[in-house]
């Protein structure tokens, strides 16, 4: 079976720009963006929870994509568009400024070894990115079983326009990598949740 053909031809894949532009996302009421939703457990119960709302999820894996797509079909959820693309990219080319009115990322690559920081999604650059495409007063939540990652997050926030909540945190989100954890006797996870009070341009 070609992936790629059954990509395209799926209506919760967004597999072109064509297809994009048919969101209109200023109307769209309230936009909730995953970023990197993998096997798509809370992508899938938060669209079920807010049937109202239009869920955007981001990942850069075809499989995973075909996968969730699969999962969105079979509950016949018509609230849910996956799209194929590097958060930076997405963010940078598709979302309009004051266009997002929630965001999260649960337990993103921590790229653990020093050389391989540079790869770490919530730089400056990208935070002030998505402070500029986030409704003003929203809010965006990143979760990780890494403390360093954490703090590294931390480090990077002054300066982006977002107000800072953070602690440990029980597991809740039964991820994959949630469950990943909880097998590995990993009981408190790291939450950073930043809220919109200052708009910067991008």
């Amino acid at each position: 079976m070609d992936t790629r053909a059954s990509l395209s031809e799926s209506p919760v894949i967004i597999a072109d720009r064509e297809a994009w532009e048919e969101i209109n996302l200023r109307d769209a009421g309230t936009v909730e963006v995953e970023i990197g939703f993998g096997s798509g457990e809370y992508l899938l119960r938060r669209a079920s929870q807010y049937p109202d709302r239009l869920f955007i999820g981001i990942e850069k894996k075809p499989g995973m994509i075909t996968e969730v797509a699969k999962m969105v079909a079979s509950r016949n959820l018509d609230n849910i568009r996956l799209l194929e693309s590097c958060a930076r990219e997405a963010f940078t080319e598709l979302f309009p400024a004051c266009s997002v009115s929630r965001a999260y990322s649960l337990f993103p690559d921590p790229w653990p070894k020093r050389k391989h920081s540079k790869y770490r999604l919530f730089s400056p650059q990208f935070l002030r990115l998505l402070n500029n495409r986030l409704i003003s007063g929203s809010e965006a939540l990143i979760v990780t079983d890494s403390e360093d990652y954490c703090n590294w997050v931390l480090t990077q926030l002054p300066g982006t326009g977002f107000e800072v909540e953070n602690g440990t945190i029980p597991p809740q989100f039964d991820t994959r990598f949630e469950r990943k954890w909880l097998k590995q006797e990993l009981r408190t996870f790291f939450r950073i949740l930043l809220r919109k009070t200052e708009h910067i341009e991008a």
